[in-house]
């Protein structure tokens, strides 16, 4: 079986993914660090050289790539990934989504922690990085929940979301 997180950046996808595959035993990939390994480049950097349209098209054959991969295994995807390309859809033919919903409020004290590792977010301030959460949750919300599985992760810890995700997939 494979199993995609989805959802907006910061949303805990890598840190549940790495729990949920620890927990159900099989191996974890974290789609940007795929990425990032395979071109020997960051994210930053890639987006920075070739714009995001560029990025999208590695991501989108990224994903293709890890998902040949035999065996079981969780993948963390990237914020976007579900939204281009009709990546979605592809992920739902050929295993199970599931979408970490956060409220903005959430997502925004996240972000504002790490948004120097994010291109996208760049020197927003609070406000501007508030606005930009809600248009483009927004924009991705109907692509978000096109996932199979819809959790909503506010206030739970990555632990207890692995063992809701394995319950609703079992």
């Amino acid at each position: 079986m494979k199993i995609y997180l989805i959802g907006f950046m910061s949303s805990g996808k890598t840190t549940v993914g790495r729990e949920l595959a620890n927990a159900l035993g099989c191996r974890f990939i974290d789609l940007d660090e795929y990425i990032e390994s395979k071109h020997h480049k960051t994210i930053k950097q890639i987006f920075e050289s070739k714009g995001e349209e560029h990025f999208r098209l590695i991501e989108n054959e990224a994903l293709k790539e890890v998902s040949s991969f035999n065996g079981d295994f969780v993948i963390s995807s990237g914020g976007g990934t579900s939204c281009f390309y009709n990546n979605i859809d592809f992920m739902n033919r050929n295993g199970v989504t599931v979408y970490l919903r956060l409220e903005v409020a959430t997502l925004l004290s996240r972000l504002m922690e790490s948004k120097i590792d994010r291109p996208l977010l760049w020197g927003k301030t609070r406000e501007e990085l508030n606005s930009y959460i809600i248009r483009v949750l927004d924009e991705r919300k109907k692509f978000y929940e096109k996932a199979q599985i819809i959790v909503d992760a506010d206030n739970v810890n990555p632990s207890d979301l692995a063992k809701m995700i394995m319950s609703a997939v079992e």
